[in-house]
């Protein structure tokens, strides 16, 4: 597990391009929801931004995963010249066409999924909530509702949000994104290896993702530990970014930082995966 986690940096170190279309794509993304919140104002208007965005997602995620994977390739081979990896490293660009065309529909068919993985999990949520924290009375709701739609919130913040709320609102919105939070993690964790199956095996989200959760309960205990891992690093580094925002140099910082995380995350993943059911799935077909 360890030289897992060091090889995973050290592809990650080699290979920092692949923050590149992360970062474009994330601030893309951030530029159209912007401009769609002012200028959707109609259904037609909102399913033409839905499918814009649905489009966006399935170029990015076929040409990005695809480059993580070329990526993880590439630290199999011995370079005798630092030249010749980072010529080969910046020839991982040219890959992202190349996955476009390959995995476009898959990722666009993940997209559906996902959504509709939300639609059954949603009133799941909302019926375990119901019965294990419970609902708030119609005072406490009506109350809650006015502090939401007062227009000086969107100026004053979130912390402005917290400080109209009573210790009772407080406690209950803190055990319901709490819910939110372990529902979140254990869904992401089912679907872990659905990507890079995708990648790696077949290009149907469908079969993907079945053979994805057959494989994941296989080796349960190692990709448990390994999600649990990354699951609690992600969560310091989201948690030390919350402090960040007081400041504007320790917010661009920790920007950088969950940047390469998030890079590193995917890289890690990949590799577990190439390791564990690519790497011995050619030595159990050379042996036969």
């Amino acid at each position: 597990m360890k030289e897992l986690f060091k090889d995973a940096v050290k592809i990650t170190n080699y290979n920092l391009i692949l923050t590149i279309p992360l970062i474009v794509f994330v601030k893309i993304l951030d530029l159209y929801s912007l401009y769609s919140k002012y200028s959707v104002d109609s259904v037609p208007k909102f399913v033409i931004a839905s499918i814009t965005i649905l489009f966006m997602f399935g170029v990015f995620c076929a040409g990005w995963f695809y480059m993580v994977e070329r990526a993880v390739d590439l630290s199999k081979k011995v370079f005798v010249l630092d030249e010749d990896r980072a010529k080969a490293t910046l020839n991982l660009f040219k890959t992202i066409p190349e996955g476009v065309g390959k995995f476009f529909l898959s990722f666009v068919g993940v997209y559906v999924i996902f959504f509709f993985i939300q639609i059954v999990i949603t009133p799941l949520v909302y019926f375990l909530g119901a019965n294990i924290i419970g609902l708030l009375d119609e005072s406490s709701m009506m109350s809650l509702q006015k502090i939401i739609v007062d227009p000086s919130l969107s100026n004053e913040g979130m912390a402005s949000f917290i400080d109209k709320l009573s210790p009772e609102q407080i406690v209950f919105l803190g055990k319901w994104s709490l819910l939110f939070m372990v529902i979140t993690s254990v869904v992401m964790y089912l679907l872990m290896l659905w990507i890079p199956e995708i990648i790696y095996k077949t290009k149907n989200p469908i079969v993907a993702l079945y053979r994805s959760l057959a494989k994941l309960f296989k080796d349960f205990f190692v990709s448990f530990r390994l999600y649990i891992a990354l699951w609690l690093i992600g969560f310091g580094l989201l948690f030390v970014n919350t402090f960040a925002i007081l400041n504007p140099f320790a917010y661009v910082f920790m920007s950088i930082v969950l940047f390469y995380f998030a890079v590193y995350f995917v890289v890690l993943i990949f590799l577990y995966y190439d390791r564990k059911f690519v790497d011995s799935d050619v030595v159990e077909n050379d042996a036969e």
